[in-house]
């Protein structure tokens, strides 16, 4: 197993470390972590909460960043509630992991992938902890935060062994639903069409940024976020490698268009997922989160969540004003002090 980390200073308040682990030919996929830690000077001792971020289709690790950068601060007011750190991992094939991944994509997957992908790469990773990071994950306080399609990868590791027990989980605009359903065969054909129609080269970085900031979709999405996701979320186009005049220096999404639709052709969302969900529910507090805005998961959609006829059972349910699915990406301050309210409620609720 191969490891590497990388650190350096975010904020005042939060440090990060990058890690990769290579588990080849046991696992055929490296596997990116960014870490993110309390400044050492307003760190507090004690063994608190680790939380395990999953992010959504399209995104990256570090799309979460902002969202971290508040919460450290917010929960600086709340001595009650200790986090110890915070790991953010990425899809294998999303952000920089596309690239170190890229030849055994194209060979192994091509147009291929699926949410219990995602699932396997995370698992590989806590597996790895005590040689990654010198921690011991099954030691850990785990609370799991996890938006859109990181839901249904994180719900469906519950057969993977060994088992990693996580006291909660928080479910951002989980996408997982119900096979033949009408709503989930219309969101899904336009999330399909998107996918297809996307904007997805330009001639750098800075041009892309410009032409995203003019569409309605990444308009509403905080700057900083979307500065991240120019940095993080694009990467050097394939044909940069060719020698002039056949060169082009331009970027494109990390994120191929064939694997993003193969994400939504996945039975595992509306089937396999939406089983392993609903018994989640009975055994551990689920929290589900959604957009005001519903424009991906419907009221219809919403409601089949928490069908308590179906043995569906979300602890509790809250909402992010102004944003709709990509709630973490519109709203990373709004976001934050939903999960630290849940967080601070289910700490009180634990010491009745």
């Amino acid at each position: 197993m191969k490891i590497v980390g990388q650190s350096s200073e975010m904020t005042h308040v939060v440090v990060k470390t990058t890690y990769r682990v290579d588990n080849r030919p046991f696992y055929p996929l490296q596997i990116l972590s960014t870490r993110y830690q309390k400044n050492k000077e307003i760190q507090r001792p004690g063994h608190g909460y680790t939380l395990i971020l999953l992010h959504a289709t399209g995104m990256h690790k570090e799309t979460w960043e902002v969202f971290v950068k508040h919460l450290f601060e917010l929960s600086l007011n709340h001595p009650e509630l200790p986090i110890e750190d915070i790991f953010s991992i990425e899809s294998p094939n999303h952000g920089e992991s596309a690239v170190i991944n890229e030849q055994v994509l194209k060979t192994e997957f091509e147009d291929k992938w699926s949410p219990r992908e995602y699932g396997r790469a995370v698992h590989t990773f806590l597996t790895s902890g005590p040689t990654t990071v010198g921690i011991n994950f099954t030691d850990r306080r785990l609370v799991a935060i996890c938006h859109s399609v990181g839901a249904p990868a994180l719900f469906l590791m519950d057969g993977l062994i060994p088992k990693f027990k996580f006291i909660s989980v928080i479910a951002i605009e989980p996408g997982v639903s119900l096979k033949g359903n009408p709503e989930t065969d219309m969101v899904t054909q336009m999330l399909t069409a998107w996918t297809w129609l996307r904007h997805d080269v330009w001639p750098s970085r800075k041009a892309a940024k410009k032409d995203l900031q003019l569409t309605p979709l990444y308009a509403t999405w905080d700057p900083q976020v979307l500065d991240l996701y120019i940095r993080h979320g694009l990467r050097p186009h394939s044909a940069s490698r060719y020698i002039p005049p056949f060169q082009f220096n331009g970027v494109t999404t990390a994120l191929t268009k064939e694997q993003e639709a193969a994400t939504y052709r996945s039975d595992e969302l509306v089937v396999d997922a939406l089983e392993a969900y609903s018994i989640l529910t009975r055994n551990m507090p689920v929290h589900l989160i959604w957009g005001r805005n519903n424009n991906v998961a419907t009221p219809e959609l919403q409601e089949l969540l928490a069908d308590k006829t179906a043995g569906r059972f979300p602890r509790s349910i809250s909402y992010v004003e102004n944003a709709g699915h990509l709630a973490v990406q519109q709203q990373p301050f709004s976001v934050a002090q939903l999960v630290l309210e849940i967080l601070c409620r289910s700490l009180t609720q634990n010491k009745l």
